[in-house]
């Protein structure tokens, strides 16, 4: 039996912990001020070095904004948002959202094309399923990463490259986590939710008639857009 040491946690981990179950608490709001060093420190028993620390790496994941001289503010995202950029935290999962992107261009782009060369009935059917559920979710006012990411991962399995679906699968963690935090920033927005949906259809429309240069330059139109919308 193979078996991996066990992680001590480091304690601006469990710090970010205790902020994080406060903001589902929704004991801090987006947009308040944060309790001060001295005082999370003296409540969590931990040394103010180590809130300092959890501070910054909040500061440097988006969660929180330092003004020196006034405080440290959580910013104005959704709660939802935020509750994911500290999972990431928590999970060591750091995503650069434009360097994701560039590399799901390299990979989708090209997954879209052999899945409209490819790509069975049932594959077929499998996409249209999560275009489906992905439309619900957007009607419901979702953040609908879930189902965003069940769409793309429908279109790796139907490209028949076994390659192309081990790597999405790889890197399905950190496009969930870039997914949460582009359309949290989509939410913001009512009309990109449905503009990002006729994307995703346009995708599948072109898979499912087999052409395949459409399917590549529809899956790279949307991924451009995802990137654009959120720089």
């Amino acid at each position: 039996m193979k078996l991996l040491p066990v992680k001590k946690k480091r304690v601006y981990h469990v710090i970010v912990e205790q902020i994080k179950s406060a903001i589902e608490r929704e004991e801090i709001v987006h947009g308040e001020k944060m309790p001060s060093e001295r005082y999370l420190a003296h409540e969590l028993s931990v040394s103010r070095t180590s809130v300092k620390e959890a501070f910054s790496v909040l500061e440097s994941a988006g969660v929180v904004e330092i003004k020196h001289g006034s405080g440290v503010y959580l910013r104005k995202n959704t709660k939802e948002d935020l509750i994911s950029k500290m999972n990431a935290i928590i999970r060591g999962v750091t995503v650069d959202i434009v360097e994701l992107m560039e590399l799901r261009l390299a990979i989708e782009r090209d997954a879209a094309y052999y899945a409209a060369v490819r790509g069975s009935e049932m594959d077929i059917q499998a996409i249209y399923v999560a275009l489906r559920e992905l439309k619900n979710a957007v009607l419901q006012g979702h953040v609908a990463a879930e189902e965003d990411l069940s769409f793309h991962m429908a279109v790796a399995k139907a490209a028949g490259n076994s390659v192309i679906e081990k790597v999405m699968y790889m890197l399905s963690d950190q496009v969930l986590e870039g997914l949460k935090e582009s359309r949290s920033n989509t939410l913001i927005h009512p009309k990109n939710s449905q503009v990002i949906l006729e994307e995703h259809r346009k995708i599948y429309e072109a898979i499912e008639a087999g052409d395949a240069l459409e399917a590549q330059e529809s899956m790279s139109n949307h991924l451009h857009n995802v990137k654009e919308r959120y720089l």
